[in-house]
């Protein structure tokens, strides 16, 4: 079966940490919708292994048609492996982390550390590739370990001549955080160097980035993460916004977080609810009044179900709260 081809101007939900579960992917798909879900960092060697947990991170719920698996790993043998078992479930893609710049995935020799090494990271995605017939293959990774653009070019121009189908650039070098202003101007200069689509990812919190990023830098595509995760109609909200720029949108708050509290047991084990809940939270918090002192008690909670009471008692005494309206 011949790879899906890649959609046209999409959006993409980013793989996220204990975030990109399908329990978020179903409350983004219940306000409209994405046109990629990318899963969390699947561990190519606990995928191999058959661990407890992994049935829970290749769920592919809600639209396994739009599904991309990522994996992340640092052997390349388990990696090949780990694709080509991922090839036999429902889902549009595998991609693989070039990108995570977390201390523990790159001193295990994962993530970042493969842009290391063009010739060793395009070994691997020639690997990958003779084991994906049925999913496309990607890679999302950094600018590298330096701002070398020339190096850049060269290492991503490897990746699609060993048959990648697309990349997803995340413009900052390792040991940038958020904090530093992704570089999209290399996302344009990327983009011409290349013969397949490149996806770009980072500080996209706004209608106003949306348009401004898509409209100068000219991206195959748009990647969002944190922006997702704060508010799950984002994507819904931006696409509204194409079609009439003056549009409004009005969210019940405490309907979404409910709808997420109740989606989370469906699809994620007992032992990981209140981790999961919490992390969501974190970011969900941004839209309320008071969010922040809301955040501190839910993480201070023991156990999800008194996370949950928490949240419920907010909007009882809060009932001014439950509704936003997004303009920008």
């Amino acid at each position: 079966m011949k790879a899906h081809s890649f959609p046209r101007d999409p959006l993409i939900l980013a793989p996220m940490a204990a975030l990109t579960t399908s329990a978020l992917r179903c409350l983004v798909r219940g306000f409209g919708g994405c046109d990629l879900y990318f899963t969390e960092m699947i561990s190519a060697a606990a995928l191999l292994q058959r661990g407890p947990y992994e049935s829970f991170y290749i769920n592919p719920e809600p639209e396994p048609e739009k599904l991309v698996y990522q994996l992340v790993g640092s052997d390349r043998e388990k990696a090949a492996s780990a694709a080509e078992f991922l090839d036999g479930l429902p889902g549009f893609g595998v991609d693989f982390n070039m990108g995570c710049s977390a201390p523990e995935i790159v001193r295990a020799g994962a993530g970042v550390a493969w842009m290391k090494n063009a010739e060793n990271a395009r070994r691997l995605a020639a690997a990958l590739r003779s084991r994906l017939k049925n999913k496309t293959l990607s890679v999302k990774l950094r600018v590298g370990y330096e701002d070398n653009f020339d190096y850049l070019v060269s290492f991503c121009r490897g990746l699609a001549e060993e048959g990648a189908d697309f990349i997803t650039l995340h413009p900052r070098i390792k040991k940038e955080k958020f904090s530093r202003v992704a570089r999209w101007d290399y996302i344009t200069a990327l983009k011409a160097e290349l013969s397949i689509p490149l996806v770009g990812n980072g500080d996209i919190r706004s209608w106003q980035d949306y348009s401004l990023k898509k409209t100068r830098c000219g991206p195959d595509g748009i990647m969002i993460g944190r922006a997702a995760a704060r508010a799950p109609w984002f994507f819904a909200f931006l696409r509204k916004k194409e079609e009439d720029p003056g549009c409004e949108m009005t969210v019940d708050l405490q309907a979404a977080a409910a709808e997420f509290l109740d989606l989370l047991p469906r699809f994620q084990p007992g032992d990981f609810l209140e981790s999961r809940s919490k992390r969501f939270f974190s970011w969900f918090c941004q839209n309320l009044m008071f969010g922040h002192n809301l955040f501190v008690t839910i993480n201070n909670s023991k156990g999800f179900d008194a996370v949950r009471k928490v949240v419920f008692d907010y909007f009882t005494k809060h009932p001014e709260a439950r509704y936003k309206t997004e303009k920008n």
